[in-house]
């Protein structure tokens, strides 16, 4: 069992099960609480892709719509077994990636082996699928009457040509009603084997005894077959259109969302670099003794509801910037004006210094609690960032890494929506 040293007193435990499936332990033996995240390399992007050299393609949402299945595998409803153990389980997609995850505080093992029961065989009767189908349907139109998530949305269209990038993640209702037997096992088959898995657990186990329960397991003692590994596409040629106007009647108030498009040679291959450097910095730049924020302050047109998020899925990057406001206009051109600026504007060297140590305080501090613990290195894992190397150089960053960032904010990178309220 490899051990990789974070900290001085917390180590990370890494094993490859025989079946392929990796497994990332950080025991946390003064703490009565565990988690565990199983894994699937497959998400809402996956509705086409490559394998054996072959393309295929899936109805958009599958993905989701097997998360939903999986608590209703072989008949038996997986929530009801946890609840009965006093433990929390649930699952998400993302774009990239399904997530099985739960949290106990006792009864570890045996919640564990129950989990991995539902990866073993795979069955589900036609009512099941019809009835997940409808509950799907449900939550879609809930998104449907979303005035901030249509705007979102739109700038996405904006920023990216390909689908993959911005089509919602759960399908649409007639892509859900494509889903049948034949789809899920199709998806199974590619998309639900060991090496297309990981599990991370944090919290109070042993890693010697965690690694010889799975190896009692049928998931790991059983015979899979030949793994292919999935190919995947994505198209980030840049767009010609950087700005989306339109009147809505149902607004309350004027929505704008920004996009800064961060070029491709900025993250691909540097998952590392970008990583560690896209969060500190946007914190610096629009913190409230920098120009940015002082400028919408002194001209009301600052929020509570100002948002601005580095948006990073591994193969594309962008910034986003969103608010709420009625001065919707003059928000716009302030911030534009502002944003082109960053390039010929220094940080000053007291703000990061502050801004560093707070960033490593942060970190460090992380370790104190479980959870924290566990989500901070699920997004370090789901990002392919090696977690030794990321806090060796998370010490070592200086002012002038930041330099091909502040590049960045350029009139061809910037894309704007604004979603006005009728008057």
């Amino acid at each position: 069992m490899e051990k990789k040293y974070i900290l001085d007193d917390e180590i990370l435990y890494l094993e490859t099960l025989t079946n392929g499936m990796k497994v990332f332990i950080q025991p946390k033996p003064k703490f009565i609480q565990t988690f565990a995240s199983l894994y699937v390399d497959f998400g809402g992007r996956d509705f086409r892709y490559h394998r054996n050299n072959i393309e295929y393609n899936l109805p958009r949402g599958t993905a989701h719509f097997l998360e939903h299945l999986l608590f209703e595998n072989n008949g038996d409803t997986l929530t009801k077994n946890f609840i009965e153990a006093n433990a929390d389980i649930n699952a998400f997609t993302a774009r990239k990636v399904t997530s099985y995850y739960f949290s106990t505080k006792n009864q570890f093992y045996p919640l564990l082996l129950r989990l991995f029961d539902n990866f073993v065989d795979f069955s589900f009767s036609e009512k099941t699928i019809k009835k997940e189908g409808k509950i799907i349907a449900q939550e879609l139109s809930i998104d449907d009457d979303s005035e901030s998530v249509k705007a979102y949305k739109s700038l996405l269209r904006l920023l990216y040509k390909d689908d993959s990038i911005y089509q919602d993640i759960g399908g649409t209702k007639a892509t859900i009603k494509a889903i049948d037997k034949t789809v899920l096992e199709q998806a199974i088959e590619h998309f639900y084997h060991p090496k297309n898995m990981t599990l991370l657990v944090t919290g109070n186990v042993d890693p010697v005894q965690l690694i010889e329960t799975l190896n009692s397991h049928e998931f790991v003692k059983k015979t899979w077959p030949k793994y292919y590994p999935i190919e995947r596409f994505v198209d980030l040629t840049d767009k010609s259109v950087h700005y989306k106007r339109k009147i809505d009647k149902k607004l309350e108030t004027n929505l704008v969302e920004i996009g800064i498009k961060i070029p491709e040679h900025l993250f691909k291959n540097r998952q590392m670099e970008h990583f560690l450097l896209l969060d500190p910095f946007l914190e610096m730049i629009f913190d409230p003794s920098t120009k940015i924020y002082k400028t919408l302050q002194k001209k009301n047109l600052y929020n509570h509801s100002l948002t601005v998020t580095p948006m990073y899925d591994g193969d594309y990057s962008f910034i986003n910037i969103s608010i709420e406001t009625k001065k919707s206009k003059q928000f716009v051109k302030a911030m534009k004006e502002l944003l082109l600026e960053i390039p010929v504007t220094d940080i000053p060297d007291k703000i990061f210094k502050a801004f560093h140590r707070a960033e490593i305080g942060r970190t460090i501090k992380s370790f104190d609690d479980v959870k924290e613990t566990h989500n901070l290195l699920e997004t370090l894992i789901l990002n392919n960032v090696d977690i030794t190397e990321y806090f060796e150089r998370k010490k070592n960053i200086k002012l002038e890494n930041f330099n091909d960032l502040k590049q960045v904010f350029t009139k061809n990178n910037i894309y704007l929506v604004e979603y006005v309220k009728q008057s």
